[in-house]
């Protein structure tokens, strides 16, 4: 169960196909409802690394299986996704020589991709169940828990082979009539009712080796890499998935904390109490996410200071100007002719 006003947050990635299945089947119109009512920006289409609440995402596939009217929607994008497509850190975990030690990876920096759900390797018997377990909340989990079962199984296949199968797969929802029609896919039985959704392993198997061996000219992701690779911050919760939040919003140029509030799970009231509790307001975290945010504009893009500046929810070119300014020093014009000029180590941007 999910505790009170704990904030989930996925990467956006995780939702794979998604978007180009409902596009291609319902067309752009159904997708930009969808993603409406999830409050959720078209823009994340190409921001794949931006944290999202996870109901927003469980979300989003349970209206994209209601709008096309299909029960294996959610298993059609899942077989679209490899393990690759969640990140650095499960690429970290395929680089390792046994199976055990991928699972073992994987689980040590699941966090860089999700908070708040846990994936796991249990016992059960003589069997190993890897396992992927997500709080409750109040959207069908049905979908979601069917995309993952195809990425989990490309993962095992690197160490057991192409036709390997497990004994058996499990997933979180009650069986309903059309649940054969995912056995049928996968070619095995499916164990509803479970803690997650995963895949039992016997326990003989977590020895056996990569069968494609990495090459020289291959290069290896190493744990340095995934912690590059995190984009959260490191302040306390709340703030930390507050910060998350405001830069999701930001992507559509929304700041208002009522829209963060209901993202978050949480009430305006609610949620200023528990960021004072941690000694931080709402206003300092808008303001973090938006330097951020224009910092990266300036540098990676060639958007006009204006463009930026409305992009970030301001009025006025001065207004975002004069922020800039508060927070960097110099004015945005100068910063990127700063930056962009590639200075020399020991001088700072300004």
């Amino acid at each position: 169960m999910r505790g009170p006003g704990s904030i989930v947050l996925v990467r956006a990635k995780g939702f794979g196909a998604l978007p180009e299945q409902i596009e291609r089947q319902a067309g752009e119109q159904a997708l930009i409802d969808m993603f409406a009512r999830e409050h959720l920006p078209m823009a994340l289409r190409d921001a794949p690394q931006t944290p999202i609440p996870l109901h927003s995402m469980m979300g989003l596939f349970a209206r994209g299986a209601a709008a096309l009217d299909y029960r294996t929607f959610g298993l059609d994008v899942g077989e679209e996704m490899t393990h690759r497509g969640y990140g650095l850190w499960i690429e970290h975990a395929a680089a390792a020589p046994t199976l055990g030690e991928g699972l073992r990876r994987a689980i040590a920096t699941s966090w860089a991709h999700q908070s708040g759900a846990r994936l796991e390797l249990v016992r059960d018997g003589g069997h190993r169940i890897q396992r992927f377990a997500t709080p409750t909340f109040d959207v069908s989990k049905v979908q979601h828990c069917d995309h993952l079962l195809p990425p989990m199984l490309t993962f095992v296949r690197l160490y057991l082979g192409a036709r390997w199968r497990p004994d058996w797969a499990e997933v979180e929802y009650a069986r309903d009539p059309e649940a054969k029609q995912v056995e049928d896919r996968l070619q095995v039985d499916l164990r509803c009712e479970r803690p997650g959704s995963g895949l039992a392993l016997k326990a003989s198997e977590l020895s056996r080796r990569r069968i494609n061996r990495i090459t020289g000219r291959t290069r290896i992701v190493t744990l340095r890499d995934v912690l590059a690779d995190v984009i959260l911050s490191d302040a306390p919760e709340p703030a930390r998935a507050l910060s998350a939040i405001v830069a999701l919003r930001l992507l559509d140029g929304q700041s208002d904390i009522d829209g963060a509030a209901h993202l978050a799970g949480l009430g305006v009231q609610g949620l200023q109490r528990r960021l004072r509790e941690k000694g931080f307001t709402y206003r300092e975290i808008v303001e973090e996410a938006r330097r951020a945010r224009a910092i990266r504009l300036l540098v990676e893009t060639q958007m006009s200071i204006l463009a930026i500046s409305l992009s970030l929810g301001y009025d006025t070119h001065g207004s975002f100007t004069r922020a800039f300014i508060r927070w960097m020093g110099c004015s945005p014009s100068e910063y990127r002719r700063s930056v962009l000029a590639v200075p020399e180590p020991h001088e700072d941007p300004c």
